[in-house]
């Protein structure tokens, strides 16, 4: 008793405050050198046994989740939302070569991924006010649907498509290569900073300046009018005094800008409303409340255009390695990875350039109705019917500035 007494004076009543004490210390209150070493090094144990215990259980936490930019609340900016998303793009030195280049280029994919490209382009000509974000979205949908009415001709899908069944009647809707797109406004949803200049995405830059490109009549229509005129986005069957809801990332503005009156959009998923909703299923109710609607993901574009664009061997093999090369798995696929995404922005050069040479003479009603038969002329050739669904095959991108005005 008289020992912990006076380590209770000397405040030495913990493992670690053992452990840190000086040996002549102890070897007072103790009286004797041999039990003062032993406290010290079982104190020295207990505490370090403790230490590690603790940073095993914390190495064991869960890990923080991403966030996910769709969902509201999370904490990104439109802004940054729209540099997630941002696509390769090409910097020539000199535009002849960079188009001699091109020229020779012959990709390797398939049909769906060059609908989502072509799009991709041609919204930023025929839509001018949407951000990547939307045109992404939109595009995804023009695939996507294209893809459910070619299984269903192909007889692979059975039933009724989701658009066919009449889920999403009652959405504004924008026309997109041939295809009607049900949307989803999205009320002040501001991406560019305070006092930014439109960039390249929302204007055509010339020779003479920058020129704004009016959208079309069917765009101008789904962006058109006042936030208490659109009860079918904002309450379906509900309460008209139901405040609306905002699509996702939407940020409530005091004052009117100019996506305000010409909001950008999300391209609503019609299979996934079709699949998850428990809403009444009679034609005319076949939609959710806005604030559940499910969306075309932009990010899941993004990616499937990153994935989808290979060089084609078919035209100009390769000659065969004099000795067989050693290359890591590792930097193979990031070989490949980087080959795909100069692909896409070659791709992309090309499409610019046919666009750009058109927008001005035939305006952006008429080049969206061009836009389909163009991308029938250069998508690969598969074989007809089942065989060839999800075929791949070449595109050169030869053919595409063939298409140049």
């Amino acid at each position: 008793m008289t020992k912990v007494q006076a380590l209770k004076e000397a405040s030495l009543t913990t493992p670690e405050s053992l452990s840190k004490a000086p040996l002549p210390a102890l070897q007072t209150i103790f009286g004797d050198e041999k039990l003062a070493k032993q406290v010290l090094s079982t104190a020295k144990r207990a505490f370090k046994k403790r230490t590690s215990s603790s940073t095993t259980e914390a190495s064991h936490s869960p890990k923080k989740a991403k966030t996910n930019p769709l969902i509201p609340g999370q904490e990104l900016s439109p802004a940054e939302l729209e540099a997630s998303l941002a696509l390769p793009t090409v910097d020539p030195v000199n535009d002849d070569d960079i188009e001699a280049e091109i020229n020779k280029t012959v990709l390797y994919t398939n049909r769906a991924p060059l609908v989502v490209a072509f799009v991709v382009q041609l919204t930023k000509y025929t839509m001018p006010t949407q951000p990547l974000s939307s045109r992404l979205s939109l595009a995804q949908a023009v695939m996507s649907m294209g893809a459910q009415s070619k299984a269903r001709n192909l007889g692979i899908q059975s039933g009724k498509t989701a658009e066919e069944a009449g889920w999403g009647e009652g959405q504004p809707s924008v026309r997109i290569m041939s295809r009607k797109i049900p949307v989803m406004r999205r009320w002040g949803y501001s991406w560019r900073e305070s006092g930014q200049e439109p960039s390249g995405q929302d204007t055509i830059k010339r020779e003479e300046g920058e020129q704004h490109i009016p959208p079309t009549a069917e765009a101008r229509s789904a962006c058109s009018g006042a936030k208490n005129d659109i009860q079918s986005q904002e309450t379906i069957k509900g309460d008209p005094s139901t405040p609306p809801a905002e699509a996702p990332n939407a940020q409530i503005n005091q004052h009117p800008t100019e996506s305000d009156y010409d909001p950008p959009l999300w391209a609503l998923n019609l299979e996934s409303l079709a699949k998850t909703s428990s809403y009444s299923t009679t034609p005319t109710s076949k939609s959710a409340p806005s604030n559940n609607l499910p969306i075309h993901d932009p990010h899941s574009a993004r990616n499937y255009l990153l994935k989808s664009f290979a060089t084609s061997t078919s035209s100009s093999p390769p000659p065969p390695p004099l000795a067989p090369a050693k290359i890591s798995k590792s930097a193979a696929l990031v070989k490949e990875k980087d080959e795909k995404e100069n692909n896409l922005a070659r791709l992309f050069y090309a499409l610019n350039l046919v666009f750009a040479s058109w927008i001005d003479v035939i305006g952006p009603e008429e080049l969206d109705r061009r836009a389909f038969g163009w991308y029938s002329r250069v998508r690969p050739s598969v074989e007809a019917g089942r065989e060839g669904w999800g075929g791949k095959g070449d595109v050169r991108l030869a053919e595409i500035l063939k298409l140049r005005r």
